[in-house]
């Protein structure tokens, strides 16, 4: 939606940040849809992606509150629009952190699927 928006008021710095954003977030789902080929744990891109994101969004809560962040943030006329994507950023973060904290249990065998898995695999063979 940032992309869409930022074309629509012709920001040019907000365009190719988002873009570029737009992209590599659709690089790590497709990393993620490999697993089900590759039985492989690693998710190196989606860890990088979920590390770039976050802080990425950390920047952009400073950038909202500066004058920079008009030409990346167009459509922030007002501060309660402000503090809206301030609290949506933030919540990304949160994602950000979950979702790293959630790859970390699966490589470390201590997600709550786990065991499941394993038992079917023992009912496979």
């Amino acid at each position: 939606m940032w992309l869409i928006i930022d074309v629509n008021y012709h920001s040019v710095l907000g365009i190719i940040v988002s873009a570029i954003m737009t992209i590599y977030s659709g690089i790590a789902p497709i990393e993620q849809l490999t697993k089900m080929h590759n039985r492989k744990r690693e998710v190196p891109i989606s860890k990088v992606y979920l590390e770039v994101q976050a802080a990425l969004n950390l920047l952009f809560i400073i950038l909202t509150f500066l004058p920079l962040g008009k030409y990346l943030f167009p459509f922030i006329e007002n501060q309660s629009i402000m503090f809206f994507m301030t609290t949506l950023f933030l919540a990304g973060i949160l994602l950000c952190v979950w979702s790293e904290y959630r790859i970390h249990q699966i490589m470390n065998d201590q997600d709550r699927y786990h065991k499941v898995i394993e038992t079917f695999k023992k009912h496979q063979q």
